[in-house]
């Protein structure tokens, strides 16, 4: 089951945002605001499936922030778990390759690859400036994917 207290990221009375890997899927995301947009004393929501969050707009004088939380465990109930990574498998792999942590890892390299290429050819060393080269490319392919919606 998941916990309220792991999906809420801002609270503050009138403004509520809450992050669910299973709010990234349009369906799920909008069968949601469309089931908080009827709860009375909400007065609006705003749902972005590319982040998977919500964002929630009452009045906190007609829904107090118990009652508000009430509903959001009763909702988070329902919403289903994370899935698990499955062993092996090509489409783990490419979770992995994705996930923000080898993004970020991949960007250094990108960049240390790129200076050691240029540091390379600037000193007339050739298999140095090949191989770095080699690796920015590789690195590049991997950026572009992670960031392929964008490029779009």
């Amino acid at each position: 089951m998941v916990s309220v207290a792991d999906c809420v990221t801002s609270f503050i009375d009138g403004r509520v945002r809450l992050r669910h890997p299973a709010l990234r899927d349009a369906a799920t995301a909008d069968m949601a605001a469309a089931v908080i947009g009827g709860v009375e004393g909400v007065e609006s929501v705003r749902v972005n499936p590319l982040t998977g969050s919500l964002l929630i707009f009452y009045d906190a004088e007609t829904l107090s922030r118990e009652r508000l939380l009430e509903l959001a465990e009763q909702g988070a109930a329902l919403l289903p778990e994370e899935e698990k990574p499955s062993s092996g498998g090509a489409c783990s792999l490419g979770r992995l390759l994705l996930d923000r942590r080898a993004t970020r890892f991949v960007n250094r390299a990108m960049l240390v690859s790129l200076l050691c290429s240029l540091a390379g050819a600037a000193s007339g060393m050739g298999a140095v400036h090949r191989v770095t080269g080699a690796v920015f490319a590789l690195a590049s392919l991997q950026h572009m994917a992670a960031h392929r919606k964008a490029l779009w």
